[in-house]
């Protein structure tokens, strides 16, 4: 196993390591930017029950920059933002071998195998929002909750507690996990009659949940109202998940379709059918009872139930974003490693001969080894090729890689103007079609924003114009580009003729 393990870890260090910076900033990662950068230079957090989520994601970025020597927002770059999620994403294969003891070796190993290799899974490990450490805390709530059944230990239910109040502080929605996890309890002792379950971890778990979430959103005692508001924000919460007040509304099986197929626009294939066929099978297996021996029965169930709930809460839920299947499938990539596992049973069980068992056995291994090639092959393709392709089912509302193009033109004027990083912008644009861009701007001090083009002052002149394509610039003063900024939005650059000509003649 150890070995086997290693090479996972290299595989999975391959897909979320490479090509961190290349893919231009999605919106939302820019905006969790910012608002990281208000802690960075003010040393202050304030929790907002509107939008962004808990505070975990702002807090746990904090090391990242004092280890890259940034102390203040113009300081960092993608990588300090990106490096967080990498880092969560890979901690989510090492902390695979916490379930061993309920899951047994195979299980756990492919397991981690199919962790490495999701597509999604690999995608959002590069993607600086809250997405992926939800799913680690919650990996680790349930393998500390179910050591804490097993053995009764304090040390495990307060473990558990302190991950799940990770989990509602880093996003909210976690109450969706919260009542999948409790579900699959209940079914747990109500169907399969696993026992009961020990009240007084369970009440030491809360305590260490609500602790542990209470000073997060009240940003460590000095925001007593932050705590309430972040149950308040549910009534927001509520109206979206409901259809109300929100445009991210999708079909019910939206999140079966990237499951089992995707294919958009004529573009390549998407699917996890790899994990999600091989939990199918796991589910067969759990009830059947066809496990084997080093497989806890009562864990597998426990998963089943808890993954078959979330899957239904979050198809039934109105409100889909690509990002919110990560929780979902990591339950599944769990039962596929529990559904590799029974194979592997059912081989040794189906031929008595040792030897025999060991060829089957060898040759199941065989027949796994083209979809794990394939599925390996779609992720490369998913964080590499595809990073920023509406094609890409992960790619929502994505910044296009052309605005790169707008990055670099920005830089290149910079690069010829007297001033320097000094230079006067103006942003004439609505917010949702400037975002990215306060992130890209952050090192530029003389920035203005505005809404309407009528409020924006006559002096001084700006350097530089960034707008929507409605804003027109007199012709003999400024050079007018465009580029894309989503697939729907262009932006315009307005560039002073002056520096356009000292760019022309740094050309030549």
């Amino acid at each position: 196993m150890p070995l086997a393990f290693v090479l996972i870890v290299i595989a999975g260090l391959g897909l979320r390591v490479p090509r961190l910076a290349e893919r231009p900033m999605h919106h939302d990662e820019a905006n969790q930017a910012y608002r990281f950068g208000i802690l960075l230079e003010e040393g202050t957090y304030e929790y907002d029950a509107n939008d962004h989520h808990g505070p975990t994601l702002y807090y746990l970025t904090l090391p990242i920059a004092w280890l890259t020597g940034a102390k203040t927002f113009a300081d960092t770059d993608l990588i300090t933002y990106r490096a967080l999620p990498v880092v969560f994403g890979m901690l989510l294969i090492l902390a695979l071998p916490l379930l061993r003891s309920g899951m047994g070796c195979i299980a756990v190993l492919a397991a981690a195998l199919f962790t490495a290799i999701s597509p999604g899974l690999a995608y959002y490990s590069r993607f600086y929002i809250q997405e992926i450490s939800l799913v680690f805390f919650t990996l680790v709530a349930i393998a500390a909750g179910w050591h804490s059944v097993r053995s009764g230990a304090r040390s495990w239910a307060i473990v558990a507690g302190l991950s799940a109040g990770l989990m509602f502080a880093t996003k909210e929605t976690a109450v969706i996990s919260f009542a999948a996890l409790a579900g699959a309890a209940l079914l747990c002792m109500v169907f399969s009659r696993h026992g009961h379950l020990p009240i007084g971890n369970i009440l030491l778990a809360a305590a260490c949940a609500v602790l542990v979430s209470s000073l997060l959103f009240s940003s460590f005692l000095t925001n007593l109202s932050g705590p309430l508001e972040s149950i308040l924000a549910f009534k927001g919460y509520f109206a979206r998940g409901t259809g109300v007040e929100t445009e991210h509304v999708h079909p019910w099986n939206f999140y079966l379709k990237m499951l089992v197929r995707y294919r958009f626009a004529g573009g390549p294939v998407w699917s996890e059918g790899l994990a999600f066929g091989l939990g199918l099978l796991g589910c067969v297996a759990i009830v059947r009872r066809k496990l084997p021996t080093n497989c806890d029965h009562g864990l597998a169930s426990f998963l089943m139930y808890y993954t078959v709930l979330l899957t239904l809460a979050y198809s039934l839920i109105a409100y889909k974003t690509p990002w919110c299947i990560l929780s979902l499938l990591h339950g599944w990539v769990l039962l596929a490693g529990i559904g590799v596992a029974a194979v592997f049973e059912g081989c040794r069980q189906t031929v008595t001969l040792r030897r025999a068992s060991l060829v089957l056995q060898l040759a199941v291994a065989a027949l796994l080894a083209y979809p794990v090639y394939a599925t390996y092959r779609l992720a490369r393709r998913t964080v590499f090729n595809y990073a920023a392709d509406e094609r890409n089912p992960y790619v929502y509302a994505h910044t296009s890689p052309d605005f790169n193009n707008l990055v670099r033109r920005i830089a290149e004027i910079e690069a010829v103007s007297p001033k320097g990083k000094q230079m006067y912008i103006q942003v004439i644009a609505e917010p949702e079609s400037n975002w990215p861009l306060p992130f890209y701007l952050r090192q530029f001090p003389n920035v203005g924003y505005w809404v309407d083009a009528h409020s924006v002052p006559a002096k001084p002149k700006p350097d530089l114009i960034i707008s929507g394509t409605e804003f027109e610039t007199p012709e003999e003063e400024f050079l007018c580009e465009f580029y894309g900024l989503r697939a729907d939005t262009p932006l315009a650059i307005h560039i002073d003729k002056t520096l356009w000509d000292a760019f022309l003649e740094s050309r030549r």
